[in-house]
C-alpha cells in the first residue's frame, strides 16, 4: 500500500510540474525552457530505471510522462511556441480573451487541427518506437457496443440542450440564435470531436494502463481524472469555476470507467466531444466567419 501511495504521489508531482509551467512561469523562452528541460528530465529517469533490475518495470511511466510533456510542448495552444507561429505567421490571426484559438471560424478549426496532430502524432509514433503496441493506448476496437451507444446518445443531447439555448446559463454563447447554431454546427462538430480525441489520448490513453499495473482500475481512474481536472483550474469560459471543477472530476472519472470497460478511446472520445460543445460554441460566437 506505501509503495502505490508513494507512485500516485510521484505522478501527481510529475503533471503537477507540467502544470505549474502554465500558472507561474511567464509564456516564452522561459516557459519553452521549462518545458524542454522537465520533458529530458523523465526521459533520463526512464532510461535509468529501465536499466535498473529492481525498478525495470516502472520505466514506462516516467516515459508516458516524457511523451506527454513533449506532446504537450508540441500541440498545446495555451503554452506551445509551434501553435503560436502557426496563428500568427500561417495564419495572420491573433487570439483572445474570448477565443483562444483564433479569431476566425476557419482560423479555429485549422488551429484545432494542427494541435491535434501536434499532440496524437508524437504520442503515437513515441509509443510505438518504445515497443508498446496502440492498444496501449487504447486505440482499438471497442469491446462494448453499449458503451459506445450510451457515448453517442450522450453527445446527442448535449447537443439538443446546446441547439435549445439550455448551456448558456453555464457556458456564455454571446446570446448565438438557433440559425448562427445550425451555421456554425459543421464546424463546431470538427472542433469537439478533435478535441474530445487528442485530450482522451493525452490525459487518460496514455497513463492509464500503466498506472493499472502497479495501482488498479479505480486508483488509476481516480488518479488521472484528478490530474484532468487539475488543467482546468484556471478556464475562462465557466462562468462557475467550482461546481465547473466537480462536474469535471466527475466527468473525468466516467470517461476514464468507459474507456476502461470498453478498451477502446472512441467511445470516451465521442462523449467527451459532447460534453465539449458548449465551450467551443462559445469560442465560435466571438468570432467573424
Amino acid at each position: 500500500m506505501f509503495a502505490r501511495l508513494v507512485l500516485a504521489a510521484l505522478c501527481l508531482v510529475a503533471a503537477f510540474s507540467y502544470r505549474a509551467s502554465v500558472s507561474l512561469i511567464p509564456s516564452g523562452i522561459l516557459e519553452d525552457g521549462f518545458l524542454l528541460g522537465l520533458a529530458a528530465l523523465f526521459l533520463a529517469v526512464a532510461v535509468l530505471i529501465r536499466r535498473t533490475q529492481n525498478l525495470r518495470r516502472y520505466w514506462e511511466i516516467p516515459f508516458a510522462f516524457f511523451v506527454f510533456t513533449l506532446a504537450g510542448f508540441a500541440g498545446d495552444v495555451n503554452i506551445s511556441p509551434l501553435q503560436r507561429g502557426f496563428v500568427e505567421d500561417v495564419l495572420h490571426q491573433a487570439p483572445s480573451t474570448n477565443n483562444p484559438l483564433a479569431s476566425t471560424v476557419l482560423g479555429t478549426v485549422l488551429v484545432q487541427l494542427f494541435s491535434t496532430l501536434c499532440i496524437v502524432v508524437p504520442i503515437i509514433v513515441l509509443t510505438k518506437a518504445s515497443g508498446s503496441p496502440l492498444s496501449s493506448l487504447f486505440i482499438s476496437k471497442s469491446k462494448s457496443w453499449t458503451v459506445l451507444v450510451i457515448c453517442v446518445i450522450g453527445f446527442l443531447v448535449v447537443y439538443y440542450l446546446a441547439a435549445r439555448g439550455r448551456t448558456e446559463a453555464f457556458f456564455p454563447n454571446n446570446g448565438i440564435t438557433p440559425t448562427r447554431f445550425l451555421a456554425l454546427t459543421p464546424a463546431l462538430l470538427v472542433l469537439v470531436l478533435l478535441n474530445g480525441l487528442r485530450e482522451e489520448l493525452w490525459f487518460r490513453g496514455l497513463f492509464l494502463k500503466r498506472y493499472e499495473r502497479f495501482l488498479g482500475q479505480w486508483p488509476s481512474n481516480l488518479l488521472t481524472a484528478i490530474i484532468f481536472t487539475s488543467f482546468h483550474v484556471q478556464v475562462q469560459y465557466a462562468l462557475h469555476l467550482l461546481p465547473f471543477l466537480g462536474f469535471t472530476l466527475v466527468l473525468g472519472l466516467f470517461f476514464g470507467y468507459l474507456m476502461q470497460r470498453s478498451a477502446s478511446i472512441l467511445g470516451p472520445a465521442i462523449l467527451h466531444a459532447g460534453s465539449d460543445i458548449p465551450i467551443f460554441l462559445g469560442y465560435l460566437s466571438y468570432v467573424s466567419t
